[in-house]
Parts: structure tokens; sequence; C-alpha cells
């Protein structure tokens, strides 16, 4: 067969840009392409995918294709992103392709699978800009009722599907993403990382978009208050990520916070390169991840991965994926969230129980397992 990708969200493995569907999809294609042997790939990218990324893919395979396109700057790019991709994408002669970032271009009919990731702008549109009218009134509901298949990256995502958008059980398939991490680095390494981030003692880590949808809000007085009841803990929290939508109400609140308990113990470290995030989750004692939605939720797992305890939501995918490996908590609870912090930080016993279930329970969620059930889908 003739399988086409749409590359064009892709993570720059050089400029170290892309966040979780970009992530998703540079190792589903990667994964994919060196196990599959008898089937030819088409990738579309933008233009200014850089050339270490498209080497890192392709790998001088002759089975595989690349072709690029210009972003486009209007608002609604309905000429570039619709017109001419379309008709890019039927020049091409394919017999399926893969659209991994929810969206399938307009004027394209042929056979295609869509990978859904979550339904959080249906959910909560208070946790989004507005002027997305066009992709959620329009473009989504589209592609999900025309694509051929659907993969839904969790049960959760499924079941939003369903009761959504009214979709057939028949049509969507579930497959979890897999999971990569280093978790092997030398002493000099980890003290460099430390160093960088000012990070002299023990710390709680958050890692994720500074956003209201993560709930970093109540994570951050729910740390402040085990601090004023343990006035002699030297733990610090690390918030590390990107700042998104409404950012702002956030650090008013942690430099708050900031000036009233001594030696500043809430840190923004901004965004951290991969070995900086491996680093960071090896070494901290424990990982909170308090969203309040999900469509897979990526940092919990590499977390387990790199045995740090992991502390998350009792809501959408996240109680799913963590399975018995994480401490579950209820996100709206402020004193939910201390007390478990407390609990993970002073029982060892707890925090080794969550270090070998979540290891174990992470070792569930790899690349070789999804691109084999990816395979099956194709054929």
């Amino acid at each position: 067969m003739r399988i086409g990708i749409d590359c064009r969200k892709f993570y720059d493995i050089h400029l170290n840009l892309g966040a979780g569907v970009e992530r998703y999809t540079y190792h589903l294609v990667k994964n994919l392409l060196e196990a599959d042997k008898e089937n030819d790939y088409v990738l579309f990218f933008y233009s200014d995918i850089s050339p270490e990324t498209i080497h890192k893919v392709k790998m001088n395979s002759s089975r595989v294709k690349i072709v690029k396109l210009f972003r486009s700057s209007s608002k609604i790019p309905l000429l570039d992103s619709h017109i001419r991709f379309s008709w890019l994408l039927k020049k091409e002669k394919l017999d399926l392709t893969v659209f991994p970032a929810n969206v399938i271009p307009l004027f394209y009919n042929k056979k295609s699978i869509l990978i859904v990731h979550d339904m959080a702008i249906y959910l909560h549109p208070e946790w989004f800009p507005e002027r997305q009218w066009f992709s959620t009134k329009f473009l989504v509901p589209r592609s999900i009722k025309k694509a051929h298949t659907i993969v839904a990256i969790s049960q959760n995502t499924k079941q939003d599907l369903i009761k959504l958008f009214k979709v057939s059980e028949e049509k969507i398939r579930i497959i979890y993403p897999g999971v990569v991490v280093k978790d092997t680095y030398l002493p000099e390494e980890i003290d460099k990382v430390k160093k960088k981030f000012n990070i002299k003692n023990n710390y709680v880590l958050f890692i994720g978009t500074i956003e209201p949808r993560k709930n970093i809000l109540n994570l951050i007085k729910a740390f402040s208050n085990y601090i004023f009841e343990n006035e002699e803990s030297d733990v610090s929290l690390v918030l590390a990520g990107i700042k998104g939508w409404k950012f702002q109400p956030i650090f008013q609140v942690l430099n708050n916070i900031n000036k009233r308990l001594m030696n500043s113990p809430i840190k923004y470290v901004g965004k951290v390169s991969n070995r900086e995030r491996n680093i960071l989750l090896r070494n901290c004692q424990a990982f909170v991840f308090p969203s309040y939605y999900e469509g897979f939720g990526f940092p919990i797992i590499e977390a387990m991965a790199l045995r740090a305890p992991v502390i998350t939501s009792n809501n959408s995918s996240l109680k799913e994926i963590a399975g018995d490996g994480a401490y579950l908590i209820e996100v709206d609870d402020p004193n939910d969230i201390r007390r478990a912090i407390a609990k993970v930080l002073e029982d060892k016993n707890l925090r080794q129980q969550l270090i070998l279930k979540g290891k174990a329970q992470a070792d569930k969620f790899t690349w070789e397992t999804t691109v084999n059930k990816f395979r099956t889908l194709l054929k």
C-alpha cells in the first residue's frame, strides 16, 4: 500500500519544539517506519521542519517520500491547509492517509484514519482561547464523520467521542501510545541541571503547560499549606513548562505566596529540554499532576517510567492510565492534594509502593505494542 501521514504537527528534535500531539506523531511515525518493511509512505511536513528531524525519521529509506508545505499566516487557512493540501494528497494517489491531529482537510474524502487525542475543548471551552469556532463547529465534527476509522488514544477519549458525536463503537479503535524515556545520567549531568535551576534540596515536581486546565493554582495552594504546617521542611515545588493561555493569575498567586514564605520555595524554571525533563523527573521526591482533564496524560507515565512516585487526578483518562500506580486525588480540593503530598513525602513504604507499581504500569505502554496494533489496523 501507499500510505500518507499528515506530519504538519510534528516534534522538531533539533529545536525542541512541540508538545503532546507533536511528540506523539513523531514517535508513531518513527517507530512505524522502522517496523513496517512492506508499505510505502508519503510524509507531509511544513517546510520549516529541521533537516535533523527528517533524517531521524526517514533514515534514507527509499520507501519514504517527503512532501513539504508552506505555513499559512491566515486565521482561517482555507486555501493552504484545505484546498492545496487536499490537492497534494490526491496527487500522491494514496491508498490510505493517517491524520494524527483530530482534523482531515475539508476537501479530502479518500480512505482515512483519524487519530483523536481528547475532547477537552467541547467539554470545557472556558479553558481555551476564543475564535476557534471554525475548527470546533465545522472541521472536527466533519472529520469525525468522514473518517473511515477513528483511533482513540484512551478509553476515556472513546467514550467522549460516543457521547458528544454519537460515533458508532465499531468505528473506533483504542490504541494507547507508547512512552520512551532515558533514565541513566551521569552524576555531573544531574548536578549541572540542579545548578542551572538552583535546586539545592528535595523537591516536588510539576511538568506541563502553565494554564488553568492543569489546575496549578490548587497545586500551589496545597503545597503552600503543606509548608505552613511543616515550617522546618526544606522541600521546594518546581514548576516546569511553557507559559500557556491565561498564565498571569497563576504567577500572581505564586509570587504572593513566595513573599509570605521563607526562601521562596516555589520555583518556576520555564521550558526544559528532554534531558532536563528526564533528570528532574528521575530525582524528584514526588511528581504531582493535578490536571482537570487529559486525553492520555503522557507526563504521569513518563514519571512512572523514571521511578518517580506519582500523584494525579481521579478523573478523565488519568485514572485509567495510572491504574494502581499512582496516588489519586480530588482536583477541586487543595486539602486533598496537600494530604497526598504529605503522605508521599513522609511515608517511605507508600513511596516505594508507588515507585514499584508505577514502573510496572509504565512498562505496559510501549511503542512496539502501539505500532503492532496500528499495523494490524492498516491491513
